[in-house]
């Protein structure tokens, strides 16, 4: 119990340090840790109360719409960021990050299948015929569905594992964690480590234990994909205030 209690206490330490680093408060850190798990179970809990669940989870409910919001919102603050990265003259940083822009937009679009239910829009033949759902979209296209399951996993797997493993080499190099540098703007906040941790676990139990499975478990899925937009959202937003920092001390870059 007490070797426990000391691992549990020199890994708040970790958690606390990396988060005064990128200027997070230590409660709201732990409040993004423990958060995820929280809402797996609550979400688990309207279960058997259908007219909850899926005022929840069905589409154009609540976490659609909030994953709508949440990646809409990151595409704009990635935008953002490669403005100012590029400023600084750090021009490889920029292209990354726009990217991400460019690819939140797209996954904000395909999450709302381009406005096709807000502007009554018939899907194409083509289109229908290839898509399981009917819909203006891509990612419910049967024959590609599965690398975008891929995608969403690897990022989760990313956003979870990259950060310990660099706060595990900073730690055995003697490193401070509480000093932010530029050279880890792409590495996300530890703290945020179960909001990515979620949507990996779920494809990978997906694949491993339920590759078919019914309408109930795939609808639970709504809730990985929030966690992983909020994940993408705040790291944006962290990654942003570092740079605007970094403006503010440094300047634009000399020609």
């Amino acid at each position: 119990m007490g070797h426990a209690l000391d691992t549990f206490r020199r890994l708040e330490r970790v958690i606390r340090a990396d988060a005064a680093g990128w200027g997070i408060p230590a409660v709201a850190a732990l409040v993004l840790l423990v958060a995820p798990p929280i809402a797996v179970v609550l979400l688990a809990l309207t279960v058997p109360h259908p007219n909850l669940y899926h005022f929840l989870v069905d589409e154009d409910h609540v976490i659609e719409w909030t994953q709508f919001f949440a990646i809409l919102a990151a595409s704009v603050v990635f935008a953002l960021a490669a403005r100012t990265a590029r400023r600084l003259g750090r021009a490889r940083l920029a292209v990354v990050l726009l990217l991400a822009a460019l690819m939140s937009f797209v996954v904000a679009g395909e999450e709302i299948s381009w406005g096709q239910r807000l502007l009554g829009l018939t899907t194409p033949d083509a289109l229908k015929n290839v898509n399981h759902q009917g819909e203006i979209n891509i990612h419910n296209i049967t024959s590609l569905q599965k690398f975008f399951n891929l995608g969403e996993g690897t990022v989760g797997l990313y956003g979870f594992l990259v950060p310990i493993l660099w706060a595990s080499s900073r730690i055995r190099t003697g490193f401070r964690l509480d000093r932010l540098g530029l050279d880890r703007l792409l590495i996300p906040p530890l703290c945020l480590a179960t909001l990515f941790f979620l949507p990996f676990a779920y494809r990978g139990f997906r694949v491993a234990f339920l590759p078919d499975a019914g309408e109930r478990i795939t609808e639970f899925g709504e809730l990985p994909e929030l966690t992983l937009y909020l994940g993408i959202l705040i790291s944006g937003l962290v990654i942003r205030r570092a740079l605007d920092r970094t403006w503010l001390s440094e300047g634009p870059a000399s020609n």
